[in-house]
């Protein structure tokens, strides 16, 4: 029986995110055929369900804010003796670092360590702000991995003018399979606008609440899941528009499914992305969906008018217009829901994970 090579994720936690959703995603798939560790900068617990075969270690019991550079400095300098330490530990053969800051130190421990390392940057690199340290840092890490995962043909582009080609990969988001399982066509669809998402100036739900305060829109509720800086923010805006009775500010939710199989209208007005989950799950799930068509993602997923609605950018008139004309039409969200599952059935979670495994066994090699 061949023995099993040891892997290990680097990332910050294993919160709510979009790339804690992967990481925890991949890893589940990933245990069948290695020993898998998942390396978290402090001690949190998961949010999303692991595997309990899946070593999960901690460099920190906490992470303290930075007051200065030194601080900054200081704390980094940590984690990456706490990674190289890991990495002996365990006898990890192969790190995967997933964000810039994880990415970065997972370089710098892996060369120390004389194993190979991927990469995987989640976010728009042209719409990230890097203070200066960070982004020379990135300059000199990124092309010493052995491969750099991106999710975009765009994001592809930033990453070319310093990452040698052939260690360029595109790789898209998997959709876990514990919500691939969840999904069910038998639940009665209520009068639900659903948005999914960190509340940030990045996912703009602003958007949605003045949209949807506009529309007669009898019977109808929006939900927005999620928590984040602007949560203060966007509940005032909704009381000063009089729409606390419909629309409401849901806590991040294990049962995300719950809330997939029973609305109607899924509804994203990032303002950029990397590949966005939210928008890939709720079209799984059947959703019709509106989403902007913003820096990268959304576009490569929805065919206008065919799976589903593609909006500029902070366009409240034209979101208006759009979630009208589908409230109003169940024939219309009947053609975007099958053409959205036609649509997204590639990125199921054995699927992707194939791909990363040819990553894995070629760098291994």
């Amino acid at each position: 029986m061949r023995t099993k090579k040891s892997i290990a994720f680097t990332i910050g936690s294993l919160g709510t995110g979009g790339a804690e959703r992967v990481v925890s995603t991949l890893a589940n798939e990933l245990i069948h055929s290695y020993n898998v560790t998942i390396i978290n900068f402090s001690k949190k617990s998961p949010f999303y369900k692991l595997d309990p075969r899946i070593n999960l270690v901690y460099c920190l019991e906490e992470l303290m804010p930075s007051k200065s550079i030194f601080d900054t400095i200081r704390l980094n300098w940590q984690l990456y003796l706490r990674i190289k330490n890991i990495v002996t530990n365990y006898k990890i053969q192969l790190l995967i670092g997933f964000l810039t800051r994880e990415n970065i130190l997972s370089v710098m421990a892996a060369k120390s360590c004389k194993i190979p390392v991927i990469i995987s940057e989640r976010n728009n690199p042209y719409k990230m702000s890097f203070g200066i340290l960070w982004k020379l840092l990135l300059r000199f890490s990124y092309p010493k991995a052995d491969y750099l995962v991106i999710q975009t043909k765009e994001i592809e582009q930033y990453f070319k003018a310093f990452v040698k080609t052939e260690k360029l990969k595109i790789l898209a988001n998997p959709i876990a399979s514990q919500l691939t399982n969840s999904r069910t066509f038998s639940l009665e669809r209520k009068k639900v606008i659903l948005n999914v998402g960190r509340l940030s100036e990045q996912k703009a739900q602003h958007i949605l609440i003045k949209a949807f305060a506009n529309i007669k829109s009898e019977g109808w509720e929006v939900h927005i899941v999620g928590k984040g800086g602007r949560q203060r923010e966007l509940q005032n805006l909704i009381n000063q528009l009089n729409m606390e009775e419909k629309i409401k500010l849901l806590p991040p939710t294990k049962e995300i499914a719950t809330y997939y199989n029973s609305s109607s209208v899924f509804v994203f007005t990032s303002i950029f992305e990397g590949f966005p989950n939210a928008l890939i799950e709720a079209m799984h799930f059947g959703l019709p969906c509106i989403a902007t068509d913003c820096p990268t993602g959304p576009s490569e997923l929805i065919r206008n008018n065919e799976n589903g609605y593609l909006i500029n950018v902070n366009d409240v008139l034209d979101l208006q217009k759009k979630l009208d004309t589908l409230m109003n039409n169940k024939a219309l969200r009947d053609k975007f829901s099958l053409n959205a599952i036609n649509e997204v059935d590639r990125f199921r979670a054995k699927e992707i994970a194939k791909n990363w495994e040819k990553l894995i066994s070629s760098s291994l090699a």
